[in-house]
């Protein structure tokens, strides 16, 4: 009996642990990340994607949003119609269903439909649907509109966008030419004989670094642009994107990948390739030409040295985050986001949309961002996400994703998504600004130039500060502090850590400049009100006699006043300032260069720290490598790729964003590669695309600015007759002669020099005269700029240092034509000469658009 019990005993006990044993696999099972019921690799790619056919050529690749889009803000690519109005295109279906096509035809800032038919002539495989449709002769000539391509498919409603513009002239625009030009000109790249044909092409001159791979463009040597030394052993077909399209020129972009053999082994790098082309019937003109190549980091194949990552030829602003103690850092390449645990040999694979298993056009296109937030010591790392969302449980939306890596459980978890009816560029634009995570899992966002908080565990979001981009703005290098002006009477700061706001006001009779951070520390000017001048170009010149550096607690670490010298330019270093200086001429009036002096941080520049460093090698020119703080044991390195980890309901935000655009219009510069900036200022928007080059677009997503596309000559003629009737009429103002000659080009009468006695200003007279247009201050622009305006017969009003005016209402190749109300004279001056001339006079432009 004793025994049956012993044995009983024996046997509970054997069953208690085989169910201890049970339990414990099954909770391990669904608190790691191996269980689909708990967290599961990210969800594949099931949107199909859509290509414009112009003959036997596919261009434009079009991916299918599933959320809501602004069209005002949404640029893509764009499309020549040709007369017949008719549009080939092709659907890659991924073995996907779809059913349900359509298309829409609407105005460029999508606000009015102009059509909607349904597609129902097409043919159709396992993989493809090909097809063409008409559009109604519902549009105009010349303009440009947004298609919009519709379809059902496993996941909803999906919508492609594309513009397009039409001509009734199939000759007008050229972009089967010019791109037969811009595929050759890459294709011969590889070939240092066949490339020998398009030299004549290239501007090559000191302008252009011979010194790297990454970027190469129209300045580069030869052997820069056809590769160098580099055994490139494979090169994919470009994708091809017409980013803009004129009469004149267009730009294009092309995008593909290379293998490039490096010892052994062989290399991924992406590729893309941007230029602008002007055809004409003798030639072809390449105006600009931009490659940048980057490599593909992969965990799986990579090279580690005793101390270091190889990145081989990429960016140097390689994205990289350091925990406090260095022991883990977090980098990004090519959209791409990795850890590196040095103390715990460990490297991960935290996100990325494309990978060994899902590597297509859906998962490679690279329309949004990664921000690293903050990394810990641990390897937790935060991060965000923003742009177009390639494949997950927001396939097809624009957001900010906001995620958390634990290292511990090696899993990604989304911890909020922003959403957004913004563009994707501009979006990763805001983020790219601003985008700070506290420690009270708040993060901090800019959006439409104001800053947002995203309570990550409340899921809402509340504005904190508004109009911020509006002004003048800088934030610290950690961007937990936010400083901006609205005036120069003060400075506002913002702690974004603990939410604290702060204000220095400048003493009565001074103006306060602020100038940026040094590190953590902000960096600040003082003028006397008396003491602001003007510089060669009009502009103020806020001659400083105090320059400070203040910490957060409002402590004063340096505080430099030279007696009798003034400080006009800073331009603030990683530990130092460098100061442009002057003093007063004997009048005391005027100001003259004196020589520079510089401030040097007393801090000690943290050291053992992981680094991004450049070396320079024999092929391979310049490459990066990621220098860590501490040798790493190869050997017992682990490579680790997370789940996500799966939740219930949704975690989705989305905060009121509400702006007046008439009040408030925004200004946003796009270059040949994609937006550059954004500005509340458009004379600040079209220097920047004059150099970029590229355009200025407004809020209702048409033209502001663009470069180039002119004619060969243009004169406003109505204003020409207009003017005779001004000759001898000398009790009128120079500029009240302009404004008036402006407005009854505009079919608008008013006595404009009553308005002006009465105290108005130009831009004043010329808003409530003409409230159906934006008024454009564009002080500092060159004149070769106006004439972008001049070649659409709108008149370009110039304001002289004496106060008097004069129009620019024409140009040809040498010249402009000039309306001088004080000759009474409309006359060809030199283009050369009116351009000292304005020069001289500061640059003061007034205009408008329609």
């Amino acid at each position: 009996m004793q025994d049956k019990s012993i044995r009983l005993t024996i046997l509970k006990t054997i069953y208690f642990i085989v169910v201890l044993v049970i339990a414990m696999l099954v909770v391990s099972h669904f608190s790691n990340g191996d269980n689909a019921d708990m967290s599961a690799p990210m969800s594949e790619a099931t949107l199909p994607m859509v290509t414009l056919v112009s003959g036997d050529r596919e261009v434009n690749p079009l991916h299918g949003y599933t959320s809501e889009i602004d069209l005002s803000y949404l640029r893509g690519t764009i499309m020549p119609i040709g007369a017949a109005r008719d549009v080939h295109y092709k659907v890659n279906t991924f073995g996907n269903k779809v059913w349900n096509l359509g298309f829409e035809v609407r105005s460029i800032d999508g606000k009015s439909l102009v059509e909607n038919t349904e597609i129902t002539d097409y043919r159709e495989n396992a993989d493809y649907i090909e097809g063409s449709f008409v559009l109604k002769d519902l549009i105009n000539p010349g303009q440009e509109y947004m298609l919009v391509i519709l379809m059902d498919t496993e996941i909803g409603k999906a919508r492609y966008y594309s513009r397009f513009v039409w001509t009734e002239d199939d000759s007008k625009y050229y972009m089967d030419e010019e791109l037969d030009f811009v595929l050759g000109f890459s294709e011969a790249t590889f070939s240092k004989t066949e490339a020998q044909e398009y030299t004549k092409y290239l501007e090559s001159n000191g302008d252009g670094d011979n010194t790297t791979f990454n970027k190469v463009n129209i300045h580069s040597s030869f052997n820069q642009v056809t590769w160098g030394d580099m055994t490139v052993t494979k090169h994919t077909e470009p994708e091809v994107f017409v980013k803009d399209l004129h009469g004149q020129t267009g730009i294009y972009e092309l995008m593909y990948r290379v293998n490039i053999k490096d010892g052994t082994a062989s290399r991924l790098y992406n590729v893309t390739e941007c230029y602008r082309v002007r055809y004409t019937s003798d030639r072809m003109y390449l105006l600009n030409f931009e490659r940048t190549m980057n490599y593909v980091f992969d965990s799986s194949s990579y090279a580690l040295g005793t101390n270091t990552i190889a990145m081989n030829i990429s960016s140097p602003d390689l994205q990289l985050v350091e925990s406090s103690g260095g022991s883990a850092f977090a980098f990004v390449s090519e959209n791409r986001l990795y850890m590196f645990n040095n103390s715990e040999s460990k490297l991960a694979y935290l996100f990325g949309f494309y990978d060994t298993n899902n590597d297509d056009p859906r998962t490679r296109w690279q329309d949004h961002s990664i921000k690293i937030l903050k990394v810990d010591e641990a390897g937790n790392v935060r991060f965000a996400v923003a742009g177009y969302m390639n494949r997950g449980i927001h396939e097809g939306a624009v957001g900010i994703a906001v995620y958390d890596y634990d290292s511990a459980m090696n899993s990604v978890e989304e911890q909020a998504f922003v959403e957004s009816v913004q563009s994707a560029e501009i979006l990763c634009n805001y983020v790219s600004n601003i985008a700070y995570a506290s420690s009270a899992d708040i993060f901090y966002v800019m959006l439409d130039q104001n800053i947002y908080a995203i309570d990550l565990l409340g899921k809402s979001a509340s504005l904190v500060a508004q109009n911020i981009g509006a002004g003048e703005y800088k934030i610290s290098r950690s961007e937990s502090t936010i400083a901006w002006q609205s005036d120069l009477k003060s400075l506002k700061l913002m702690n974004l850590s603990n939410r604290v706001e702060s204000e220095i006001k400048a003493d009565p009779g001074d103006h306060i400049i602020l100038l940026g951070f040094m590190g953590e520390d902000l960096v600040y000017g003082l003028c006397h009100a008396s003491d602001v001048g003007v510089d060669t170009m009009g502009n103020p010149l806020y001659a400083m006699y105090n320059i400070r550096i203040g910490d957060l607690d409002g402590n004063i670490l340096e505080n430099y006043h030279p007696s009798d010298i003034y400080v006009t330019g800073v331009s603030i270093g990683e530990n130092q300032i460098k100061l442009t200086r002057v003093v007063k001429d004997e009048s005391g009036e005027n100001y003259i260069s004196t020589y520079d002096d510089q401030i040097t941080s007393t801090l000690k520049p943290e050291t053992g720290s992981n680094l991004v460093t450049v070396v320079s090698v024999d092929v391979f020119e310049k490459i990066v490598q990621i220098t860590t703080k501490s040798d790493i044991k190869s050997k017992q390195l682990r490579v680790l790729t997370p789940n996500q980890t799966l939740f219930e309901g949704s975690r989705n935000v989305k905060p009121d964003i509400e702006r007046d655009t008439k009040e408030k219009p925004f200004y946003y510069v796009y270059g040949m590669d994609g937006i550059r900036a954004i500005y509340t200022n458009p004379a600040d928007a079209v220097k920047l695309a004059n150099d970029a080059p590229g355009m200025v677009v407004g809020d209702d997503n048409d033209y502001v600015w663009l470069k180039g596309n002119l004619l060969r000559s243009n004169q406003n003629m109505t204003i020409t007759r207009t003017a005779e009737s001004y000759e001898g009429m000398d009790e009128i103002s120079s500029t009240a002669v302009c404004i008036d000659l402006m407005l009854r080009y505009e079919g608008i009468n008013r006595n404009v020099q009553s308005l002006l006695d009465e105290g108005e200003s130009v831009v004043s007279i010329l808003k409530s005269s003409l409230p159906d247009a934006q008024i454009l201050e564009l002080d500092g622009c060159p004149l070769s700029a106006m004439l972008y305006y001049v070649n659409q017969d709108i008149p370009v009003l110039a304001m002289l240092n004496d106060g008097s005016s004069m129009l620019v209402i024409g140009f040809n190749d040498l010249n402009t034509v000039l309306m001088n109300p004080q000759t009474g004279q409309v006359y060809k001056y030199g283009m050369n000469d009116s351009d000292k001339l304005f020069s001289d006079n500061g640059y003061h432009f007034i205009t408008y658009i329609k």
